[in-house]
């Protein structure tokens, strides 16, 4: 595993509380952060696969196009956007469940 530094936050960020795991890679946060925040401030630009294998970018980044899919702590379709930083929190980006559980 290995550490992301973040090099692309708009503003700077506040102390660093805590890290988390994306695409297992540990990358520290701030409380209050979302989930897309973070995969920005990494440079993660394309972060979901849409059902017809498609890789995806979030669009409108407030959890209305449902471009920002990722798998959260095992759960999938989760939406970047909406979602706040928690501590020990795992981040699964470019992942379909219909592909990887094989029911399509």
């Amino acid at each position: 595993m290995t550490e992301i530094t973040r090099l692309y936050d708009i503003q700077p960020i506040g102390p660093i509380n805590f890290p988390i795991l994306v695409d297992n890679n540990q990358v520290m946060v701030m409380s209050g952060e979302t989930v897309l925040s973070v995969l920005t401030a990494i440079g993660l630009r394309t972060i979901s696969e849409n059902d017809n294998y498609q890789e995806l970018g979030f669009y409108c980044a407030m959890g209305v196009c449902h471009s920002c899919h990722v798998q959260i702590n095992d759960r999938y379709k989760r939406r970047a956007c909406l979602t706040l930083v928690r501590p020990d929190m795992v981040v699964v980006t470019k992942v379909n469940r219909i592909k990887k559980e094989g029911l399509k």
